[in-house]
């Protein structure tokens, strides 16, 4: 299959800006909590430069919480948050339609905390939970459907004018079709 997805980079390893992302990363989680932030930061920075960005996320978020037992303000959330989102769109760099691509990231995740933050306001955590997740399973399926269709295995449309039209098998049985003679 000859189709190139331009919002996947051709190039492997590391680059510059991924490399200071995750550098800013460490530097954000230890002006948040200190000494243990340092070894947060060194930790999920690690994860994120042999595991790759999700991992980085998860590993980091979990060591968040681990770092400050007491409570993080809000600020301090923001700042972490900041120096992640830098690890997630730094590899968009190299990419053909990184604007695109990066508008979508930077407006999307502001509007997954502000709703997450209004409904948290009027419902039971558990409800605000629920519904963070049910957001982020919709944009999950809509990125997988995007891949597919930019990896040329799906139409575009679910109509059947997408689909090729110049089929040239047979509808009928072949196993007819010998004793017919």
């Amino acid at each position: 299959m000859s189709t190139r997805v331009d919002a996947v980079s051709a190039e492997t390893g590391y680059d510059w800006p991924t490399i200071v992302a995750l550098v800013g990363l460490v530097v954000a989680f230890t002006i948040v909590a200190g000494p243990i932030g340092l070894l947060a930061g060194l930790v999920t920075a690690l994860a994120g430069y042999a595991l790759g960005t999700p991992y980085a996320l998860a590993v980091g978020h979990i060591l968040l919480v681990v770092a400050t037992p007491g409570g993080i303000a809000p600020l301090s959330i923001a700042l972490v948050d900041v120096a992640f989102v830098a690890v997630l769109l730094a590899p968009l760099l190299r990419t053909a339609s990184s604007g695109r691509t990066v508008l979508v990231a930077v407006t999307s995740a502001p509007a997954l905390a502000v709703t997450a933050w209004l409904v948290t306001r009027s419902q039971p955590t558990w409800l605000a939970a629920t519904t963070v997740l049910v957001l982020l399973a919709v944009a999950s399926y809509g990125l997988h459907r995007l891949a597919l269709v930019r990896l040329g295995l799906v139409p575009a449309s679910d109509d059947g004018d997408a689909l090729p039209t110049d089929r040239t098998e047979s509808t009928s049985d072949p196993a007819t079709e010998s004793t017919e003679t």
